[in-house]
């Protein structure tokens, strides 16, 4: 599998995994949450639950740019970097929310960054592989 193939395959398993949480995370937080091992440690409070509502928000629209970069992802090729930052700005959330809140335990803290890093060195890779094909508009 190329390149570009592997990066729409990304691209779409992105966008279902966006889009999923993303409705979990507006509707039923606590479902979306448990969903991924997400507990919260200190309890859903008004606060949490706001929060999650507004993140599977987010989500939603991400999912569709993602879904976007998907049909042209040469095009799109700069968005990649959307990917990355919503990963470390994950990270830094996560510590955040783990330092002020005691709303995630250490493990789930370790877990969540490495997913993060791991998608980061994915994103980076596909893009380092593809940001001298064509012309992309945004690259």
């Amino acid at each position: 599998m190329n390149r570009l193939m592997l990066l729409r395959v990304v691209l779409g398993v992105w966008v279902a995994w966006h889009l999923l949480f993303g409705i979990l995370s507006t509707f039923a937080p606590e479902a979306g949450a448990n969903a991924v091992g997400w507990s919260a440690a200190g309890g859903w409070d008004a606060d949490l639950i706001t929060m999650s509502t507004q993140y599977g928000m987010v989500m939603v629209l991400l999912a569709g740019m993602y879904f976007i970069m998907a049909l042209e992802p040469l095009r799109y090729l700069g968005l990649i970097w959307i990917a990355v930052g919503e990963q470390a700005l994950g990270i830094a959330y996560a510590t955040y929310i783990f330092a002020t809140y005691g709303q995630i335990t250490p493990a789930q803290m370790a877990l969540q960054t490495a997913i993060n890093i791991v998608v980061i060195l994915i994103f980076i890779a596909l893009w380092s592989g593809l940001r001298n094909r064509g012309t992309p508009a945004m690259a």
